[in-house]
């Protein structure tokens, strides 16, 4: 998590939920007059501080009293977006491996770098009941400005502009098959619940998952 101030002394606190285009968002930030209090690729008992969810940025960082603001994300489609990230650690051949209910929990809890642990975690762990949501679906043009302008109480304007790539082909995917995506719909099951209960309709009704 990161936490931002304007020119003008607004500051706010940025939940940066991994694969919810943070790193467009953030460079947004910096071209919109806000500057990090902090180092965000410090780690802290393990996690980086970009990426603290509620229990670490609540003990380690000032954040009382200041606007929450996060991106969320269809889970199953924000799983697929980290799944390269998975075979990057794993190995490219772990399709089979991560379609088996009992061996997908294990290679998640045994995650080889504990940094990224982060990566996968549930999104209802990042938030509060004070933080402000927005759809990563919903797109990122005028309205988001807007409603980022409005909670901070400063112009905003989200652009279009270049940020910083990861090291790797985050285009290399695992595939969606009906196997992998129940075994993400078991771990995702509390972000369903809360925040997307649309996707909890096939799984309530027994019926065979779809891609």
């Amino acid at each position: 998590m990161s936490v931002y101030k304007h020119s003008s002394g607004k500051r706010f606190l940025f939940v940066h939920i991994p694969r919810t285009a943070g790193r467009f968002i953030t460079t947004n930030f910096v071209k919109n007059g806000f500057k990090l209090e902090h180092d965000a690729h410090t780690s802290i008992e393990g996690i980086e501080i970009i990426h603290f969810h509620r229990e670490l940025y609540e003990k380690y960082l000032d954040v009382e009293g200041i606007p929450h603001i996060a991106i969320i994300r269809n889970p199953i489609d924000k799983f697929f977006g980290a799944s390269s990230f998975l075979k990057r650690m794993y190995g490219e051949d772990i399709q089979e491996a991560m379609e088996d209910p009992m061996m997908f929990s294990m290679m998640l809890d045994n995650f080889p770098l504990p940094e990224a642990v982060n990566w996968y975690r549930p999104q209802v762990d990042f938030i509060s009941d004070k933080t402000y949501l927005w759809r990563f679906e919903n797109g990122f043009g005028e309205e988001f400005s807007e409603w980022i302008s409005d909670i901070l109480g400063v112009p905003f304007k989200a652009e279009d502009v270049p940020y910083k790539k990861l090291s790797y082909d985050e285009n290399n995917k695992l595939e969606r098959t009906d196997k992998l995506i129940d075994n993400i719909r078991t771990i995702c099951r509390k972000d369903i619940e809360q925040l997307y209960p649309e996707l909890a309709a096939p799984l309530q009704e027994g019926s065979q998952t779809k891609t």
